[in-house]
């Protein structure tokens, strides 16, 4: 089974929940047609690291599944692959997805998904977005390279339609490319916890 942090999943039962850890709000509000959100967190073996998002942006949950209680997996890469789908998407007035329309009549030489609210927003029709709230990125980039390689993807991306905060995917975990713009070294984010190191690609991280 292959998935990765930002994507969604989907689970059939709230059985399949630890429900003894479980907050009310989780409980009150569960739908099994809305995703939970997969997190970077390293998680004991056979099972999968999730967040669940509530109605309230104060209402975050971070818990434990089998990975056999999956139904059906998310690459949010899928969001915006198709920038015909994203132009019949409700919400294409909206900052954001304007922004993420541009970008995606582009030929990047990598994988970039949406994530954050923004995502959680397309796939659910539930706008957890605000229209002028940050829109977040992540470029999946498994082989090594140069920080000037994303600065087009930066610039297209720097409009006056929202704020953007764009992360980059390494095999060894994630970082933010605006840190990297200013930084010789980066904090990469890890199942593991944070490290500081100038390459996000290094075999021995």
């Amino acid at each position: 089974m292959q998935v990765q942090p930002h994507d969604f999943v989907w689970i059939n039962s709230l059985d399949d929940l630890p429900v003894e850890t479980l907050p009310e709000w989780v409980i009150s509000q569960w739908n099994k047609q809305l995703p939970l959100v997969v997190r970077r967190e390293a998680a004991a073996e056979n099972k999968l690291t999730v967040g669940i998002r509530g109605i309230k942006p104060s209402q975050r949950f971070v818990t434990q599944i089998d990975k056999s209680s999956i139904t059906h997996i998310m690459d949010v890469a899928s969001l915006v692959s198709n920038s015909r789908e994203l132009q019949r998407s409700m919400f294409i007035a909206l900052p954001p997805v304007q922004v993420l329309l541009l970008l995606s009549q582009h030929n990047w030489p990598w994988t970039w998904a949406v994530t954050g609210s923004c995502a959680y927003t397309l796939v659910t029709d539930i706008q957890s977005m605000l229209s002028d709230g940050d829109l977040d990125v992540v470029i999946r980039c498994p082989t090594p390279h140069q920080k000037e390689d994303f600065a087009e993807f930066a610039i297209k991306a720097n409009t006056p339609l929202c704020r953007i905060d764009i992360h980059v995917e390494t095999p060894k975990g994630g970082f933010s490319l605006a840190e990297w713009f200013k930084n010789d070294e980066v904090t990469l984010h890890t199942p593991r916890g944070n490290v500081m190191t100038a390459d996000p690609w290094d075999i021995n991280l």
